[in-house]
């Protein structure tokens, strides 16, 4: 399973994709990607938009 963690750290909040890994009888979480701040996901976003148009 996969979800985006936020962390919070010095009043700032960054988002990972983690994905939920089981191995023996125990489930660990490894991140795939660091997506960044707020405003970086924001302008990513707002390019991606721009290129579908």
């Amino acid at each position: 399973m996969m979800f985006i963690r936020t962390k919070k750290k010095d009043g700032r909040i960054y988002y990972y994709i983690v994905k939920a890994i089981r191995k023996k009888n125990k489930v660990q979480q490894k991140v795939l990607m660091y997506l960044g701040t707020a405003e970086i996901l924001f302008k990513k976003l707002k390019l991606l938009k721009k290129s579908r148009n």
